[in-house]
């Protein structure tokens, strides 16, 4: 992957829909939050190998992007899982979508914040009359409950709509940009800068990180097909296991359903996705299972950015009754770090 507007024009031609060529017809979807690429390996690994099958669930993968959000073609009937976060499932509660959060594979956020070591910014605390590229429609809220927790004011902040990709922050436009883990932060490194470069403003040091990177239904689906979300849940495991256990093979089965992409970046980012799911629950042995403070946090900062009027019960937000139930062999990763 070179840029997210590279993904866009992958999406835009169908190609990533590679992945359902010769299946039969799938009686459940999965959407993902993007393109087919490496962040997905877990699900596109478990399609290939055939283990929603196996599994007792005939799946299809179905790619997201800037105009298709997974909350909302869950929250109508489109598709019967999307994968997204525990502050969209919050979002979506409040206002009376009924999504539940089944699987948790990412145990931290998926962003940080980065500045050039040149620049002297240090921490948050330094940001009065400097500048911030940011994504908007819901990513943004992160670093505002940064500037909130530093207690800098955002009308002290010079705060720009980036694009999907870093050329604004290497052509100087802003002095911090939000990046992936897995992605932009990538395409850093790749540009020469070394980490000792970097100055990283990191929102778990001011305690509103938004865990990232689960898998939700509706309340409905397990109602109504609780063996088929267990069949996805344990299929899944099973692929992000196998996933992290060889990036470069996983990286591989990736690239069958998207040739525009590049081995070695797609070995790159399922190393990073692995960083962000070797975190929390994981490091005990409970790889896939959901936190409760890690939805206080998200709640917390949803209040405080005023995005949700009130919160909601959260023991109905997330349900780890089919985690629980998966098999014990799928709950250990591999976690060797990048």
């Amino acid at each position: 992957m070179e840029t997210r507007d590279v993904l866009r024009g992958v999406a835009a031609t169908g190609l990533s829909l590679g992945l359902l060529s010769g299946a039969a017809q799938a009686e459940e979807t999965m959407r993902l939050e993007w393109v087919i690429q490496g962040q997905f390996a877990g699900p596109i690994v478990a399609q290939d190998k055939g283990y929603y099958k196996e599994a007792g669930v005939d799946m299809k993968l179905l790619p997201a992007g800037p105009d298709i959000k997974p909350g909302v073609t869950v929250a109508q009937g489109t598709d019967s899982f999307g994968i997204g976060h525990p502050n969209q499932v919050i979002a979506a509660r409040s206002n009376g979508v009924p999504l539940v959060m089944v699987l948790q594979f990412g145990q931290k956020s998926a962003t940080t914040y980065v500045a050039r070591k040149e620049s002297g910014i240090k921490r948050v605390e330094d940001m009065p009359g400097r500048s911030v590229g940011l994504w908007f429609g819901g990513d943004e809220h992160e670093f505002l409950a940064m500037l909130g927790a530093a207690g800098v004011k955002q009308g002290d902040v010079k705060i720009i709509s980036q694009g999907y990709d870093i050329v604004g922050w290497l052509n100087g436009d802003y002095e911090v940009m939000q990046v992936t883990l897995y992605n932009e932060l990538l395409q850093v490194l790749g540009q020469g800068y070394k980490r000792q470069d970097l100055v990283f403003l990191d929102p778990a040091d001011y305690g509103v990180a938004l865990v990232s990177g689960g898998i939700f239904t509706t309340e409905k689906m397990i109602e109504q097909k609780p063996g088929e979300v267990q069949a996805m849940v344990d299929a899944t495991m099973r692929g992000w296991k196998e996933a992290l256990d060889d990036p470069r093979a996983a990286a591989e089965i990736v690239l069958k359903y998207n040739s525009e992409l590049e081995l070695d970046q797609q070995v790159g980012q399922i190393k990073a996705m692995g960083g962000l799911i070797c975190a929390g629950p994981t490091l005990e042995g409970k790889f896939g299972q959901s936190v409760m403070a890690d939805w206080q946090t998200s709640q917390e900062v949803l209040l405080g950015a005023k995005l949700i009027e009130q919160g909601i019960d959260l023991k109905e937000g997330f349900t780890n009754r089919f985690w629980e139930a998966a098999p014990a062999a799928y709950k250990t990763v591999s976690c060797g770090g990048e």
